[in-house]
């Protein structure tokens, strides 16, 4: 299949290297074109504007950093739908907005281009190794039609329902990653002011009813002073994302609303390129407690 693929960042470059592995011919596009370096080497082309990207393709995927950069690249000047033919199919992987996806779609419809809206999760080494999740929205139909091209980037491919409902459940899935980020910061805290060993915390909460997957990747990866390579600004405006659609909906949030601003007290004390562990070091200094988890 020809694919393009737009956004070259810490998600997408990956996942093109994955699309490229599984035979398809790839254009590609980011605003810095030494992104591509190592995608140009293994084989696929360069485009100079989403719109060449789109020209002439199967399918464009897109992974970019939020609403504002999805609309202007699909639906703005030199964008994908003015590049991209009828009979094919739109596909987004960013974190963004259900009713945006849900104008993009009208907009394809009138175009007869499909679309799927198809966010991920993972982070990075799930993209490394495209074991992925993604969540799916769109018409079964177009969904069993590229459900093939998705598994080239993804181990686990969903369909979550109609338009919007991928995008929705990927808000939902970081809105609670957030929520227990925070959660085990505070209890890694409490049990070091305790004086128990953070590695023996970890290991005693795993098969236990405490454990989440932010636990186990966050603390161990901070304590072995590596890196999860997501910012902090991508956290606050997932987490923003969030709260504004349980807000739309009418649901009483009382937790999110905290998280969102305790990451973007963070953020705004010059860390938004900081990455995500960071946050875990500032709160154990906060809490009395030095970065190997002792007080």
């Amino acid at each position: 299949m020809k694919v393009g693929f737009i956004g070259l960042g810490n998600m997408g470059n990956p996942m093109a290297a994955s699309l490229l592995r599984a035979g398809h011919a790839l254009r590609v596009h980011d605003l810095e074109q030494e992104k591509a370096d190592n995608l140009l080497d293994a084989g696929a082309s360069w485009a100079s504007s989403p719109r060449e990207a789109a020209s002439d393709a199967d399918a464009v995927l897109t992974s970019l950093p939020g609403p504002a950069a999805v609309e202007k690249v699909v639906l703005g000047e030199d964008g994908v739908f003015e590049g991209l033919a009828s009979d094919t199919v739109f596909i987004d992987t960013s974190t963004g907005e259900p009713e945006l996806i849900r104008r993009i779609t009208r907009e394809g419809a009138a175009r007869g281009i499909d679309v799927l809206d198809a966010p991920v999760s993972g982070g990075v080494f799930g993209a490394r190794d495209a074991t992925l999740t993604v969540f799916v929205g769109g018409p079964q139909a177009v969904f069993d039609r590229y459900e093939p091209l998705l598994r080239a980037v993804g181990e686990t491919v969903v369909r979550m329902g109609d338009t919007g409902s991928g995008v929705a459940t990927k808000l939902v899935n970081n809105l609670m990653m957030f929520i227990n980020f925070i959660g085990a910061c505070e209890g890694m805290a409490i049990g070091a002011r305790a004086g128990i060993d953070p590695r023996k915390l970890i290991d005693a909460i795993r098969p236990s009813m405490g454990q989440s997957r932010m636990m186990e990747r966050c603390l161990t990866r901070f304590l072995d002073d590596q890196s999860l390579y997501s910012a902090v600004d991508l956290g606050v405006k997932d987490m923003h994302l969030g709260v504004e659609l349980g807000r739309s909906l009418d649901v009483p949030l009382e937790i999110a609303p905290m998280v969102e601003d305790l990451l973007r007290r963070f953020q705004d004390r010059g860390n938004a390129q900081a990455d995500l562990l960071e946050y875990i070091g500032d709160y154990l200094k906060r809490a009395g407690v030095d970065p190997a988890g002792k007080p």
